[in-house]
């Protein structure tokens, strides 16, 4: 049996969560035509489940219109200022930052909602629906695209990324029927990537189980509380994925340890089958609930627990039951917002509870802050998110003024802020709140306030204590990697080999590899993969690959496929190797060379042909050498197709003034020097002379001037000399 959020407060109900575990999914590589079944790890949201329409209380009317200024404004000022002028069909987000990831997936998953849930409304926001789908799926599909699980030097799997991921996959999720196949599986490989990272992750804590403070000024809570709401997603959107039952439990873990107390380690209540104290390495908050972070008593970073109590939106979509552990703490930390006292001094003045009560003793949207805010005093949005939680799945029930009073109060206060402007953005001045993301983070906290209103109209959201056991075969129990060369010269045959480590206690069966490589390409085995990996062994494959002679691109993506029985399952592990394509092989790498001169003696001509791309690898020529000139033996007689140039300083970024300004290249041929290129003004770091078409021995660059810089040198990275291919 399962009951209802709010009966489970105090009492802790079980239900019965089944789940089939299906055959892993080959996904196909990005480049790649996407197979029809590429995707089906993923399970589409089904949304005839839920009838019941939109929400029509009162509370739910102003939570929709906060959410729907948030679009207009998204629509109207933030897409058309920030991406406007782009026109390819992803998005350049201007880097993989936080600021460049994060803020653009708030956005889309605020879109996502109005539009998933009919909130939306073209004469709120000025936009037909059509056009804001448009810039949502536009916005997720960017950002799948640009994760590393399916683009070169891409963003991911790193600290906060989960957070990142969540906006984005959650906003993939609700627009799933709207994204192109290829692209859902972007989107997929994205959610795997980010779940796979916390396979064997280690929780963090601020104190550890001695009351050691670990990290001063930094409680763990908000990050455990973010890292679960993305595995709940992840647990949510593929019920079917071999690793869904590891994803489960380090979510539960995350959950019950985000806001957990000093005395949770001798608690005994069980939570999703084990002991609450059984869970715990340490601790995140303090006993009275309250907590530190950025060095303060933080208010903003007790409402972080929205991640783990928002936990059914995702379960809820899903159609299943939510975990117990989701709700942990959720009543001690709520009320310490509303009722616990802090005294001045120590604190600020005029001291009190963080919740302000009006003259009248209800709810006001005022906030006190005992050792004052870094992000500014004029939040509002992630208060009355977590109010919208506590009122809706009866966490408040310790709070002396219920948590649907503080929602009216906060909500009536963003509403009004959101009047000031005609285009329904919330924050003026900078002083209001300094985070940079500000009016993206009040979309995406609006969104997911509106899609509590909205769920808990639509669906019955159950609550289940049931256990999620995992075991060792719920786990990969091996990892793969990809040995390649950084250059596959093209029409030469060039090694690749693959790696399989197993960590499991039982052999891996049934073991197969497939390459995926572009079109064009050819790999001839060198080396095979046994059938069987003995438990704790090592085996590899290995192949030579030859790109084709018409290939265009300079960059490639060589993906492996690996599939075994484990334990009976049947698992595929892949990865991506993105490598270099120069037009043929480089005559030019670790040639005999011959200098004019050189700066010092770490800086000799022979730097200049070595492979590397470092400031320490360059040939850099003296002061008093105003013509520096650099030979290059070949050794013998080739057809030279192309040379590349690199010239500059990294450290300063190669700007204009370090790179070769003016210089000719020559090519010795059985007549004698023949010059093949001049270059004039040059201010690029890289330049490519191509279809040379010439037959020579040596290579020549002659440079009459070095730089525009005032030590006037010439600094070479890299002279690459390709013979042409037939």
């Amino acid at each position: 049996m399962s009951r209802s959020p709010r009966e489970c407060l105090a009492a802790v109900g079980r239900a019965t969560l089944a789940a089939t575990v299906l055959t892993g999914v080959l996904a196909a590589p990005a480049h790649a035509q996407q197979s029809e079944a590429a995707h089906t790890d993923v399970m589409p949201i089904v949304w005839d489940r839920f009838t019941a329409g939109l929400p029509s209380d009162d509370q739910a009317q102003r939570a929709r219109a906060i959410l729907l200024n948030a679009n207009r404004y998204a629509l109207q000022t933030w897409f058309p200022a920030k991406y406007g002028s782009q026109t390819g069909d992803y998005l350049d987000l201007g880097g993989t930052a936080e600021g460049n990831i994060r803020p653009p997936g708030s956005e889309a998953l605020a879109l996502a909602t109005s539009l998933a849930t009919g909130a939306y409304d073209e004469q709120v926001t000025g936009f037909p629906a059509e056009h804001a789908r448009e810039v949502a799926v536009r916005i997720v599909t960017s950002i799948a695209y640009r994760h590393e699980a399916n683009h070169e030097n891409g963003w991911g799997t790193d600290w906060q990324s989960a957070l990142w991921a969540f906006n984005a996959a959650f906003a993939g999720w609700l627009l799933w029927d709207h994204l192109p196949p290829a692209d859902q599986e972007r989107l997929a490989r994205m959610v795997r990537a980010e779940a796979d990272a916390f396979l064997y992750y280690q929780v963090p804590y601020y104190q550890d189980e001695t009351g050691r403070v670990i990290t001063p000024g930094d409680s763990k809570a908000e990050e455990n509380a973010w890292n679960a709401a993305f595995l709940n997603l992840a647990v949510s959107m593929m019920p079917n994925h071999p690793n869904r039952a590891v994803w489960q439990d380090k979510a539960l873990e995350l959950m019950i340890s985000a806001y957990s107390r000093p005395s949770d380690l001798q608690n005994p209540t069980e939570i999703n089958g084990k002991p609450v104290k059984d869970w715990l390495n340490g601790s995140n908050i303090f006993d009275d609930g309250t907590l530190v972070n950025h060095n303060r008593i933080h208010p903003d970073y007790f409402t972080s627990i929205a991640n783990s109590v928002g936990a059914p939106l995702a379960y809820g979509l899903a159609g299943l039951p939510t975990p117990q552990a989701a709700f942990f703490n959720a009543d001690i930390v709520y009320d310490a917002l509303v009722d616990h006292v802090f005294t001045a001094p120590p604190y600020a003045a005029p001291g009190g509870t963080i919740y302000v009560r009006g003259q009248d003793g209800g709810a006001s949207a005022d906030i006190y802050y005992p050792q004052g805010n870094d992000w500014g005093t004029s939040r509002q949005m992630h208060f009355l998110l977590l109010d919208t939680l506590a009122a809706t799945f009866g966490f408040d029930h310790l709070a002396s003024v219920p948590g649907r009073e503080w929602a009216r109060a906060h909500a009536e206060r963003v509403l009004q802020m959101q009047s000031r402007f005609p285009d329904g953005r919330t924050y003026g001045a900078p002083s209001e709140d300094t985070y940079s993301g500000r009016e993206e983070w009040v979309a995406l906290l609006a969104a997911r306030t509106y899609l509590t209103h909205w769920l808990d109209h639509n669906a019955d959201l159950a609550v289940t204590n049931r256990a999620f056991p995992v075991t060792p075969r719920d786990y990969p129990g091996a990892t793969i990697t990809l040995d390649a060369a950084g250059n596959y010269p093209r029409g030469v045959a060039t090694p690749l080999s693959l790696t399989v480590r197993s960590g499991s206690e039982v052999p891996l069966m049934d073991v197969s590899v497939e390459l995926s490589l572009p079109a064009g390409w050819s790999a001839t085995p060198t080396g095979g993969l046994p059938s069987t990996v003995a438990p704790g062994a090592t085996a590899s494959a290995s192949w030579l690959i030859t790109p084709g002679p018409s290939v265009s691109d300079e960059r490639a993506a060589l993906r492996a496929i690996v599939s075994y029985r484990h334990y009976g399952l049947v698992r595929q592990l892949d990865t991506t190797a993105y490598v270099a394509v120069p037009p043929g092989r480089n005559l030019a790498l670790n040639a005999p060379v011959t200098a004019s001169s050189a700066l010092r003696p770490t800086s000799t001509g022979d730097k200049a042909v070595d492979g590397g791309f470092t400031d320490d690898s360059r040939w850099v020529s003296a002061e008093d050498d105003p013509a520096p000139v650099l030979t290059i033996h070949l050794g013998r007689m080739a057809d030279i197709g192309s040379v590349y140039v690199y010239s500059g300083y990294q450290r300063t970024n190669h700007d204009l003034t370090t790179v070769l300004v003016d210089f000719t290249v020559e090519v010795h041929t059985e007549s004698g020097w023949q010059q093949v290129a001049s270059v004039v003004d040059n201010t690029q770091h890289k330049v490519v002379l191509g279809d040379l078409g010439v037959r020579g021995d040596q290579v020549r660059l002659s440079i009459s001037d070095p730089s525009r810089s005032t030590i006037d040198v010439a600094r070479v990275f890299e002279v690459e000399v390709y013979e042409a291919v037939a």
